[in-house]
């Protein structure tokens, strides 16, 4: 099985096991509370989706964006990052711009 997530840019679709990274990820750098418990019950559940298009995930889009590549370094050796690389540039390249439109909304910048 794979999982999805989805952007306003795109979509991300990828093999199960980098999708469970991603989720690890985003559980690893959530405060404790509800949106944390929600992703560990997705991931464990195998429920790899997620929709972040809406602003209101940004904080999610933001951890993706800005933390994937240190995760990835701090639990990875080298050859491993490499085969990730394709999946993750791609899944980063998608989350900086969501996070990109999702300030430029904040800030009344429309959508352009």
């Amino acid at each position: 099985m794979s999982g999805f997530v989805r952007f306003v840019d795109g979509d991300w679709s990828w093999n199960s096991s980098m999708t469970r990274i991603m989720f690890d990820l985003l559980e690893d750098r959530l405060p404790d509370g509800d949106r944390k418990n929600e992703i560990v019950e997705l991931r464990d559940n195998n429920v790899m989706m997620l929709d972040l298009r809406d602003r209101s995930q940004d904080q999610l889009v933001e951890i993706i964006a800005n933390e994937l590549n240190d995760y990835l370094s701090s639990r990875f050796d080298t050859d491993a990052r490499k085969d990730f690389e394709r999946a993750c540039s791609e899944l980063r390249r998608l989350a900086a711009a969501q996070h990109r439109r999702n300030q430029q909304e904040e800030g009344g910048g429309g959508w352009n």
